[in-house]
C-alpha cells in the first residue's frame, strides 16, 4: 500500500474543481454566479448553463447529469422557482 501525503489527500476532485472555475469566471455572472454572500452558487439561466458552459468544462451538457453529480459532494434544496426553470 503506497502512503498518501496531506498533499495528495487536499486536491479538490476534479468535478468540484472545474466547477469552482466555471462559477469563478465573471464574465459568465449572468447565467451563473456566486450568491451576495459568496458562499453559494447561482445558476440563472439553465438552457444557456448546459448549452454554451458545461460542454466547456465537462463531457456533456445535461444540467441534469450536473444536478446528480454535484448532489455527491454537496447538498442543496432546490426552490419552486429553480424546479421551474429546470
Amino acid at each position: 500500500m503506497t502512503a498518501v501525503t496531506a498533499a495528495q489527500r487536499s486536491v479538490p476532485a476534479p468535478f468540484l474543481s472545474k466547477t469552482y472555475q466555471l462559477v469563478d469566471d465573471h464574465s459568465t455572472d449572468d447565467v451563473v454566479s456566486w450568491n451576495e454572500e459568496g458562499t453559494a452558487f447561482v445558476v440563472w439561466k439553465t438552457a444557456e448553463f448546459a448549452k454554451d458552459l458545461l460542454p466547456q468544462y465537462f463531457k456533456h451538457n445535461n444540467f441534469s447529469s450536473f444536478i446528480r453529480q454535484l448532489n455527491t459532494y454537496v447538498s442543496f434544496t432546490l426552490t419552486k422557482t429553480h424546479l421551474l426553470s429546470i
